[in-house]
Formats: C-alpha cells, sequence, structure tokens
C-alpha cells in the first residue's frame, strides 16, 4: 500500500495499492465501502498517492503510468484521465494533492517537475514548475498550504520548493495586483478582443 487519505466528511477512507486498485473502506465499520477502483486496463502500474478533492466529489489518484485518474467516490464511476502533452514523458506519478478552494489539483512526476491542472475541465494550468535545478530528480510529494497562497514540492534531491499560486489561481488578479491594473487602451492594444476582468479595472 503506497498512501491512504480521509474524504472531508470522515465517512471514507481510500488506499492506493501497488496492484493499480484504489480501494474505497467505511473507516467506522472496517469494511470495504463499494468495489475497488481500476486504474489501469493495460498492464499494472502501482498507484501511487490517493487525495480527496476539498468538497468530496472528487478522488485522485497518482499513477505509475504517468497518468493521474479521477473518479467519483460516492458512485465508483470514472471521471477522466490526465495525461501531460508528450505521452510518457513525464514518467511516473508520486502523489496528488487538492488546493483548499479545490480549483487546482497538483501533481509530483518522476520527470522532476510538477504540474497543475483544472479538476473540473481536465486542462493544465500553466506550466511545468521546474522542481530542481541541477540533474533529473523525481518530485515524491507535494501540499498547498491552508490558505491556498503556496505551493509546496519534496524533491528527492532533498529540497523543498515553494510556489506562489495566486499566479496560477487567478492570474490576472495576480498580475495586475503586481504591475497595476492597464488603461482601458492598454489592454485593448495588449489583449484585443478579450474582455478585461474586473480584478484589472
Amino acid at each position: 500500500m503506497n498512501g491512504v487519505a480521509f474524504s472531508p466528511d470522515g465517512t471514507l477512507l481510500a488506499a492506493a495499492e501497488v496492484d493499480g486498485y484504489v480501494r474505497l473502506w467505511n473507516p467506522a465499520t472496517g469494511r470495504p465501502a463499494g468495489a475497488p477502483l481500476q486504474a489501469y486496463s493495460g498492464p499494472v502500474a502501482a498507484v501511487n498517492g490517493v487525495a480527496f478533492s476539498p468538497d468530496g466529489t472528487l478522488l485522485a489518484g497518482a499513477g505509475g503510468d504517468g497518468t493521474v485518474r479521477l473518479w467519483n467516490p460516492a458512485t465508483g464511476h470514472a471521471v477522466r484521465v490526465l495525461l501531460p502533452a508528450g505521452t510518457g514523458s513525464a514518467g511516473s506519478v508520486s502523489d496528488v494533492a487538492f488546493s483548499p478552494d479545490g480549483r487546482l489539483l497538483a501533481a509530483a512526476y518522476a520527470d522532476g517537475y510538477v504540474r497543475l491542472w483544472n479538476p473540473v475541465t481536465g486542462q493544465a494550468v500553466g506550466g511545468p514548475l521546474q522542481a530542481y535545478a541541477g540533474p533529473v530528480a523525481a518530485v515524491t510529494g507535494v501540499a498547498f498550504s491552508p490558505d491556498g497562497k503556496l505551493l509546496a514540492s519534496a524533491d528527492a534531491d532533498g529540497t523543498v520548493r515553494t510556489w506562489p499560486m495566486p499566479l496560477f489561481a487567478n492570474p490576472y488578479a495576480a498580475l495586475c495586483a503586481d504591475v497595476g491594473p492597464p488603461t482601458r487602451a492598454e489592454w485593448m492594444q495588449y489583449a484585443p478582443g478579450e474582455s478585461q476582468p474586473r480584478a484589472c479595472r
């Protein structure tokens, strides 16, 4: 077994297994809660970690095959599979974590990068975050701060790195707070055809 996580309401316990399944348990009774969730249909690859979304409607699994899989824990149905561009190039996924507001899902990859996803749309958010300075070292864990403003990674090279998250969660607000809101003319010059967000007015 590679990892465990409680649902936000404490009624489920998810376990990441080396046989490629995620198993759900009722922690009050110690009995299984539904059928195992199969993470792979091909050769067996371990599930390395699990995480529930803050509202409990999604369960994420970090896959040894380089995918992040999302399920509805209430029904056991698969929701989507998250796979970086360049299939197979990122290596296995070591860990996953949801931001406190549930808008971001961070995944730690063996290629030394952290990737951010929108768990609702399945789209990547921003570019990969490089978590190493020298030779490639796998990222082994990720965690958000309680206020969601920082993301930390644990790296196989013995370092912990942090990144500010407002730039990813609300990039316009973060940029406009940093450099000041543009004038209407500047916005039309550099972002023609795109509506100016309220955060930048």
